[in-house]
């Protein structure tokens, strides 16, 4: 961040602290301390579109979308705006202009997408939301800031399609107890103990008696976790699989996300909990629970397999069906009919796994091991 931002920043800082002193015999002024982006609104969007004259030559299109349709929803807790129903195929997100709205009128920011710097946030600038963006909001007495990660969805490539291929028929005694590990560019199979996943810094795993420990010595030793809820709501042990990746907002930090099936007979959807996992060890787990605004839940299964696709999680369960989550596991859309699950496919899937190939891997229970990737 550059020393003029900085100093701006505290001159901001001082006036808002003296501004709320100041007050009349008619009103009073008043500041609060909480940093929230309330609203953000996509302005008027560009989409090209390939299409074919009588004579065979080809030419794009160009037509403009309504972004105010497409709402972007805000999750504070999680810091992530995002819009669930994705633009159109062919719509330009790398030249996009937005409403942002703060709590109590408080200065925005956005990082740069190529290094650390930031810059005040324009109604009129144009931004690139090919990445994902970071957004600050500065509390409006200077007090504090927090940050929200920008995910800007748009519809797949019609150019581009995913395909399973089987890749081998393997001499399994147990396929159902087995799990894939991703390397660099395929995978291994390893026998599925209690370990339910792991993060940079810890492995995890869930006990008979209802209990979630970690271990941060290579299973030598293992602690309760701290929960923001009660343990009742965890996933069964056996029918649950946790995936991790870096978190966007925090250097030496992973989001760990673990999914299983509900201990309660009545409940129709499947247990989220996530983690914010620093790599020195900590971190409180919390539940995610469904609620009335949430369109698509995960519904209840059996067992469940996860793993981490082109910055999405991607879930198999029992009923067979392959969804993905692009807001960190609060939503569960299927996928396009491109990756459902090939016809000849035998057993129920046990585990997925992601290689360094971007090749999505997948383990049946009658030892069939498939991979799918981009064509």
């Amino acid at each position: 961040m550059s020393r003029l931002f900085l100093r701006f920043l505290a001159v901001m800082a001082a006036v808002a602290t003296m501004a709320s002193c100041l007050k009349d015999n008619d009103d009073e002024t008043s500041y609060t301390n909480d940093a929230a982006i309330t609203q953000f609104t996509l302005g008027t969007l560009n989409r090209y579109t390939h299409s074919q004259t009588t004579a065979g030559n080809d030419t794009i299109i160009k037509s403009t979308i309504t972004g105010s349709n497409y709402k972007m929803t805000i999750n504070h807790q999680l810091g992530i705006i995002y819009n669930n129903d994705e633009l159109p195929v062919g719509t330009d997100v790398k030249h996009v202009v937005c409403t942002v709205t703060a709590k109590g009128s408080g200065m925005l920011a956005i990082q740069s997408a190529t290094s650390d710097s930031l810059k005040w946030y324009s109604t009129t600038d144009s931004i690139d939301f090919s990445t994902l963006r970071i957004f600050r909001v500065y509390a409006p007495d200077g007090s504090g800031h927090r940050d929200y990660a920008v995910q800007v969805n748009v519809s797949s490539s019609t150019g581009t399609t995913f395909a399973w291929q089987k890749a081998a028929d393997l001499d399994l005694p147990d396929a159902a107890a087995m799990r894939l590990v991703a390397t660099a560019d395929s995978v291994t199979v390893k026998l599925r103990d209690s370990i339910v996943g792991a993060s940079t810094a810890e492995q995890y795993m869930l006990t008979a008696d209802g209990r979630l420990m970690a271990s941060a010595d290579g299973g030598k030793t293992w602690n309760a976790e701290q929960l923001d809820d009660d343990a009742a709501m965890l996933p069964a042990a056996g029918q649950a699989d946790c995936v991790s990746w870096p978190y966007f907002t925090a250097d030496n930090t992973d989001y760990v996300l673990l999914v299983g099936t509900p201990l309660q007979d009545d409940v129709p959807y499947m247990r989220v909990w996530r983690k914010i996992a620093p790599y020195q060890g900590g971190g409180q787990w919390v539940s995610m629970p469904v609620d009335d605004s949430n369109h698509y839940p995960l519904p209840r299964q059996q067992h469940i397999a996860l793993a981490r696709y082109q910055g999405y999680v991607v879930a198999v369960g029992s009923d067979a069906v392959v969804r993905q989550s692009r807001d960190q596991g609060i939503t569960w859309r299927t996928m396009g009919s491109n990756y459902a699950l090939p016809q000849s496919l035998t057993g129920t899937v046990v585990s997925l796994a992601s290689d360094e190939q971007d090749r999505l891997w997948m383990l049946t229970s009658t030892g069939q091991l498939w991979q799918g990737s981009m064509k």
